[in-house]
């Protein structure tokens, strides 16, 4: 942060609702935030985030263009009341993050001060010497239209990542596309795809949703080739098609019949009038053609297997077949790249470690935070000619501007667990030199107390080339195989002892399972070695 000129900052954890509701991100119904009152009956937000607030901060600041670019950053614990906190610190209801905000006085600026960011956040992710992914990702809930998130993959992931063995693509599956490309042999003889449908249903209740994709084959011979793909939903392109989709009901169309109004033989009803309009919409995958989708709504197709009933009350509801062309099969491993066209796309769970937003004017416009331009300047020739934003262009004739903004990222608390998780093995953590504890631990028998105090006053003072090295000196009245099984345990960088080699030889025992390292090194010689294998994790 200090190479790209932040200024170090520190927001209240308290935040107004008002400031929330002035951006439009507030809503009663936000079951992720944190509601309290004071004594006097005023209402508050415990932060999970800080866009409102540094914003009216930079507000207050910047006057003129000539102040831009302005980067402001905080390390600070933000809340989010998360339904189910687990694995540890990966999902907390408390938390600790690094965030980092830009201001700009045109989107030109902004991005090449994005692109800093990214720089920076590429060289902490690099010096973690981790396995990482950069992933283009949805902006989600905080805004924009631009935005990378930095990943480890892990088993325990909760995101899926898709990336290219054969080029740099890499996408969070919210945004990845395979490439779309329809061939004879995807589908039937008959030219009709086997079909499977997928349901959701509307937060009220009131509209189905019916997705089909192809339905995988496993027939062989007379011709008949194999749907090998393409049988999964990606539910979060429908997701985007239809923001207000409840993805926790287990049977939607269950649920959607239940409150039609069933009919016997006889004509009696048997469940009440709904209260609502209801509606089913169809959407299917373009793999499968519009002449192939001639298909009843599914409640008919479900009443269809029952005798004696009918839902009279179905003559209501709104039936819509969507004719977009999507594609909504989840991408599967070896699909074709949208980059290169290789069939070498490959999933992997992962942990979202940072992530970065070009927010643009998203929050400064509806909190009006603005700042002079001077009219003959290139900023308000930029920012008078922006397509699709007649605000932005209006006010920057009148000689004002609002903040090209962004906002990055990291997630300290999230660092510890996912290294923990991606390095660790039977006998314990192993840290990356730059997050451990101590980079270096010196274990001794009692007898070579001495001898280990001298190498830690060694390891510990700048050397010809070499910084000191950051080493603790385990004297704890415990026998040697109990320190070595703690150490491993702790997962230090790099192990010393002091034992039975050093008493026969006088070489001292190193080992370094980062490296699967375990050599015997003279006492003289420990501190350059040493330093050229942390070089190295």
């Amino acid at each position: 942060m200090t190479k790209l000129g932040a200024s170090k900052v520190a927001l209240s954890s308290f935040s107004n609702p008002e400031t929330w509701r002035k951006s439009g991100r507030y809503k009663d119904d936000n079951p992720e935030l944190f509601h309290l009152r004071d004594r006097k009956g005023a209402e508050f937000l415990l932060s999970p985030t800080h866009e409102e607030e540094i914003t009216g901060l930079a507000e207050n600041a910047v006057s003129s263009y000539k102040q831009l670019p302005l980067l402001l950053y905080q390390i600070t614990r933000k809340y989010r009341d998360e339904p189910r906190p687990r694995q540890g610190l990966l999902r907390t209801r408390e938390f600790l993050m690094k965030d980092l905000y830009t201001f700009d006085a045109s989107p030109s600026q902004a991005m090449e001060t994005y692109q800093q960011a990214r720089d920076a956040y590429k060289a902490f992710f690099d010096e973690l010497r981790v396995p990482y992914l950069v992933a283009d990702a949805d902006s989600g809930s905080i805004g924009g239209n631009l935005s990378h998130e930095y990943h480890v993959p892990t088993a325990n992931g909760e995101d899926t990542v898709i990336s290219c063995e054969s080029c740099a693509y890499a996408a969070n599956e919210e945004l990845a596309r395979s490439k779309a490309a329809t061939t004879d042999n995807e589908r039937s003889p008959t030219g009709l795809i086997p079909i499977r449908s997928w349901y959701g249903i509307t937060k009220d209740r009131s509209r189905l949703i019916e997705a089909s994709v192809p339905q995988i084959t496993n027939s062989q011979g007379s011709g008949a080739s194999i749907l090998k793909r393409h049988q999964e939903i990606n539910q979060h392109v429908i997701k985007s098609l239809y923001p207000d989709l409840d993805l926790s009901i287990e049977d939607p169309l269950a649920t959607f019949t239940s409150q039609l109004v069933d009919y016997d033989s006889q004509g009696t009803a048997h469940s009440s009038k709904p209260s609502l309009a209801l509606s089913i919409v169809q959407i299917y995958d373009y793999r499968i053609s519009r002449e192939s989708f001639h298909r009843d709504n599914p409640v008919t197709r479900q009443d269809s297997a029952r005798s004696g009933f009918m839902r009279q009350s179905l003559d209501n509801v709104n039936t819509f077949i969507d004719p977009s062309s999507l594609d909504l099969a989840r991408i599967q491993d070896r699909d074709e790249c949208p980059k290169c066209g290789e069939k070498s796309l490959k999933l992997q769970q992962a942990v979202e470690l940072g992530h970065t937003f070009y927010l643009g004017d998203r929050y400064s416009q509806p909190m009006d935070a603005k700042f002079a331009t001077s009219s003959s300047h290139d900023i308000s020739n930029e920012l008078a000619t922006v397509k699709g934003d007649p605000k932005q262009r209006a006010t920057a004739k009148s000689g004002q501007a609002f903040f090209q903004m962004g906002c990055h990222g990291i997630g300290i608390s999230r660092i510890i667990a996912a290294v923990a998780d991606s390095l660790s093995d039977k006998q314990g953590l192993i840290w990356p030199r730059v997050i451990a504890p101590f980079e270096a631990v010196i274990l001794s028998k009692p007898e070579y107390k001495a001898s280990a105090d001298e190498l830690w006053d060694v390891l510990s003072q700048q050397g010809q080339g070499f910084d000191p090295v950051d080493a603790v000196l385990d004297d704890r009245d415990r026998g040697l195989g109990w320190k070595l099984k703690d150490a491993d345990l702790i997962g230090f960088p790099v192990v010393v002892v002091l034992g039975s080699t050093f008493a026969e030889e006088g070489l001292c025992e190193i080992s370094i399972r980062r490296l699967g390292l375990r050599d015997k090194v003279a006492m003289e010689d420990v501190r350059d070695y040493v330093c050229k294998k942390l070089a190295q994790i």
